[in-house]
Parts: structure tokens; C-alpha cells; sequence
């Protein structure tokens, strides 16, 4: 459900058609609605190697992360920009997900329907009691 960082010198590659294949488990659909039509085709038809500047262009990747001596390792340093978007209450999380998943794959009734049902299972649940209670809202 997402776009990943990648370190510089890396690089994806859609192999598939070297192999004699397509993506199998839904990767050409998500690739269509990440880049588009013409962009996935030219990914999947030319099994075009992706280095993390076109990653970007294309909106293939969000960031690159620098690999610095002194710096947290390649690892490290993914999932600490990871963190922003995955800590907090789990609910919360899950929440926003469904809400974003239904917005770009639902009809925009249903996805106005599917974010007031969601909404209604956060408020006055704990996540937004404690947040009220500390005043948190706007940090």
C-alpha cells in the first residue's frame, strides 16, 4: 500500500518479461495506478532498470536515503523514516489506511461512506480521548 525509499546505487527492475512473464499477484495493476499507464508500460515492456532518481521522477519512490559513514545502516536509517508513518495507536494506523485504500480504489460515494464509518470507530475511542486529554492535536 505504498511507495518504499531506496539507498542510492540501488535499483528496481521489473523482471518478468525476461522470464517469459507478466506480474502475477496484482504488481502491474499497482504499478498502473502508482505511475500511470505509459510509465508502467515502459517499466514492465523495457524492463527499464529504475535508479532511485527516476524512482523519484516517476513517483516509483519517495525519498533516497544517503548512506553516510558515521551514519545508521541502509536499514536503520529505513526504518526511521518509516517510523512517522507506522508508530502511533494501531487503530489510528489501520484507520488512515482503509480510508486512503477506499478514497483510490472505491467510488467516491462509497469512499465518503467507508471514511464516516471509520471515523465514527475513532471518535471517543481511546486514541482520541488520551489525545484530547493531552491536548495533542496540533503537535
Amino acid at each position: 500500500y505504498g511507495k518504499i525509499s531506496r539507498s542510492r546505487g540501488s535499483v528496481i527492475q521489473f523482471v518478468h518479461k525476461h522470464m517469459g512473464l507478466v506480474p502475477g499477484w496484482g504488481g502491474a495493476a499497482r504499478l498502473v495506478r502508482i505511475v500511470g499507464s505509459q510509465k508502467a508500460l515502459k517499466l514492465l515492456g523495457g524492463a527499464l532498470k529504475v535508479d532511485p532518481e527516476l524512482g523519484l521522477d516517476i513517483g516509483l519512490a519517495d525519498e533516497v536515503l544517503e548512506a553516510d559513514q558515521g551514519a545508521p545502516t541502509a536499514l536503520q536509517q529505513a526504518e526511521n523514516w518509516l517510523s512517522r508513518y507506522t508508530k502511533g495507536p494501531v487503530p489510528v494506523i489501520h484507520a488512515v489506511k482503509k480510508v486512503v485504500l477506499a478514497g483510490r480504489e472505491l467510488p467516491l460515494s462509497e469512499a465518503l461512506r467507508t471514511e464516516k464509518e471509520v471515523f465514527g470507530t475513532l471518535w471517543g475511542a481511546p486514541a482520541n480521548l488520551q489525545a484530547l486529554a493531552s491536548k495533542s492535536k496540533h503537535k
